[in-house]
């Protein structure tokens, strides 16, 4: 009975704070939201992560083929891309892919900062591995159906006499059906070149590897479709046989990331992440101090408001910078693969601590709006895993465009200090690219929106929890 006492007590004390218990109600709601948001149909927002973000570069300087004694050029390269450019989801109009004009240098950047989804690049002899694969088909076919013919016309045999055994045999209908192309049959011109349409991407990212199954898919219906209608021309009735893929597709990863595995793309999310858990801990830290009166005796001090804020603030970071460190060193000692030599995690450790300057300013705005430690952890960490998803740490989650400024594509997502802290991280630990515009370019948008964040918060705090009861 002590037990059920102790737990009706708990109930009691947990129920009675509303505000906690409807934050420890919704945190659950939320996640699975979040998930619905990322994987589900995404019907009532956005239509899912469709249509795919790709670059094609063709390469493809076609062919002149000969038919029925008529001169004609193709590239194949050509159709493929009107081929993608159509394709829909199934039983929708929804379009698979969006292409984007850029060089492959552009392109590689795109990668990286996640701008795209792949780069598909189409070799200069896809037309004429395309050729060959109709002429190798349209032979088989040919001969295919003069030996059926041949094999018909043998069934019936009469058996011979064989002066060398002096029995009587039955000719094979196999032997006297060899293939004897009519005179007035031609043969397209065998022919062995092979090419491969190459597809680029990052393999930790989700969208790369739908794309590389829906590009895989369509390049073979397109195969088909290509070979199809050659034999059903040249030989009705005798199908496509063709055993040899001479237009395979071969997948690239983004260069220096070939050896890596899912843990090595998950850090640089993962530190964003253990950043933002950061919030809950210094809200609680802070509104202990009014729990247990410490912020009433310093303001009786007469501390000024700057000071203790200011205070507060630097501990905090210092404590980040510590963070940040110790994150990178386990994770290079549980094995993470890094590119960027010593200037990638000093860059690294920088980025990390204007993260954690973010976290801590918005743990201020918690902090103003919590009546307690329980409250403030709480909400601290329902605000921060959201975050940490909207900033991609885990998943991508589908295009929500802004708008188009320059070169850059801005989504809802910019507006969040960390995402431009994955991104960087991303940029300078797993590609290893330095300091690039790129980089500049996410970093700066984390410091503005850091610093527009720190003076939301400081103000707020300062004006909840600080200014003078009248």
């Amino acid at each position: 009975m002590k037990s059920i006492d102790v737990a009706v007590k708990g109930i009691k004390e947990t129920t009675r704070d509303r505000r906690g218990f409807l934050f420890i109600l919704g945190f659950p709601i939320l996640l699975v939201a979040l998930f619905a948001f990322s994987f589900g149909s995404g019907s009532f927002l956005t239509g899912g992560s469709l249509p795919h973000n790709v670059v094609v570069v063709n390469e493809d300087v076609g062919l002149k083929v000969v038919t029925n004694n008529t001169t004609k050029s193709v590239n194949y390269g050509n159709n493929f891309i009107q081929v993608l450019m159509n394709a829909t989801s199934e039983n929708s109009s929804t379009h698979l892919f969006t292409l984007n004009n850029a060089s492959a240098e552009k392109a590689d950047d795109m990668l990286k900062s996640r701008n795209i989804d792949a780069m598909i690049t189409i070799p200069k002899n896809f037309s004429a591995a395309f050729v060959t694969m109709v002429n190798n088909s349209t032979r088989i076919a040919i001969e295919s159906a003069v030996g059926q013919q041949q094999l018909a016309s043998t069934s019936n045999l009469t058996p011979v006499f064989d002066p060398v055994t002096g029995t009587f045999v039955t000719p094979s209908p196999t032997a006297a059906a060899s293939v004897l192309i009519p005179a007035n049959v031609t043969l397209p011109a065998a022919g062995n070149t092979t090419s491969s349409l190459i597809i680029q991407g990052d393999a930790g990212y989700m969208n790369y590897a739908t794309t590389q199954g829906l590009v895989m898919a369509i390049l073979g219906q397109y195969k088909d479709s290509v070979r199809s209608n050659a034999t059903a021309l040249a030989a009705p009735g005798t199908g496509s046989g063709l055993f040899t893929d001479y237009i395979p597709l071969e997948t690239v990863p983004i260069s220096g990331t070939q050896s890596f595995t899912l843990f090595d793309y998950l850090i640089p999310g993962l530190i964003v992440f253990a950043l933002l858990m950061q919030t809950g801990l210094v809200a609680g830290s802070l509104t202990r101090e009014v729990e247990t009166g410490a912020l009433n005796r310093l303001k009786l001090s007469k501390v000024r408001a700057f000071d203790l804020l200011f205070g507060t603030f630097t501990t905090w970071t210092l404590v980040g910078v510590v963070q940040v460190f110790i994150l990178i060193a386990i994770s290079i000692a549980f094995g993470y693969h890094y590119q960027g030599g010593v200037i990638g995690l000093s860059l690294a450790l920088l980025i990390g601590v204007i993260a954690a300057m973010a976290s801590i300013s918005l743990a201020l705005l918690v902090a103003a709006f919590t009546k307690n430690e329980m409250q403030a952890i709480s909400l601290g960490v329902m605000i921060a895993s959201p975050l940490a998803f909207l900033a991609g740490a885990f998943m991508p989650l589908p295009r929500q465009e802004l708008g188009t400024l320059g070169d850059h594509v801005y989504q809802v997502y910019d507006l969040v200090p960390w995402t431009h802290a994955v991104s960087s991280l991303r940029a300078v630990l797993t590609y290893g690219t330095g300091l690039t515009p790129n980089v500049l370019f996410e970093m700066s948008w984390l410091i503005g929106l850091t610093a527009v964040l720190f003076v939301v918060g400081v103000v707020t705090y300062r004006q909840v929890r600080l200014t003078p009861e009248k």
